[in-house]
C-alpha cells in the first residue's frame, strides 16, 4: 500500500533525498518499504512505525556512500574478531591458571615443596 502522506511528512522526505523513493506498508508482514524507480524493493525498514529513523536510514544507506557503509562493516568486523580473540586468549589464560591451581594445591596436598 503506497503511503503519499503521513502525519510527520516523512514519505515527503523521502522523496526529497530521491524523487524515486516511494513509502510503503506492505500489510501481509506488517512492515514499511522503501521502493525504488521501477517499485523495487530498496529497503525493508526495521520499525513499528513511521518516523525520522527511516529518513536517516535511507540517507545513510545511500549508493553514493557504499565506500564509507563498506568501511564502517570492515571496521565493525575487525572490532567483534579483535574482541573474540581477546576473549578466546582470556578463557585459555583463565583455564591455564585454573589447572596451575590444581596443580600446586595438589602438589601442596602431597606435601611436597
Amino acid at each position: 500500500m503506497l503511503i503519499e502522506g503521513d502525519v510527520h511528512d516523512i514519505a515527503a522526505r523521502l522523496k526529497e533525498i530521491d524523487a524515486a523513493y516511494t513509502l510503503h506498508y506492505e500489510p501481509r508482514t506488517s512492515r514499511f518499504e522503501l521502493r525504488g524507480k521501477d517499485g523495487e524493493l530498496l529497503i525493508v525498514f526495521p520499525y513499528d512505525g513511521i518516523d525520522e529513523r527511516m529518513v536517516r536510514h535511507a540517507r545513510r544507506t545511500r549508493r553514493e556512500r557504499l565506500r564509507a557503509i563498506v568501511e564502517e562493516i570492515e571496521r565493525a568486523n575487525d572490532e567483534a574478531e579483535a574482541r573474540a580473540l581477546r576473549a578466546q586468549e582470556k578463557c585459555a589464560e583463565d583455564a591455564l591458571r585454573e589447572e596451575a591451581d590444581r596443580y600446586y594445591a595438589e602438589k601442596r596436598r602431597q606435601g611436597a615443596p
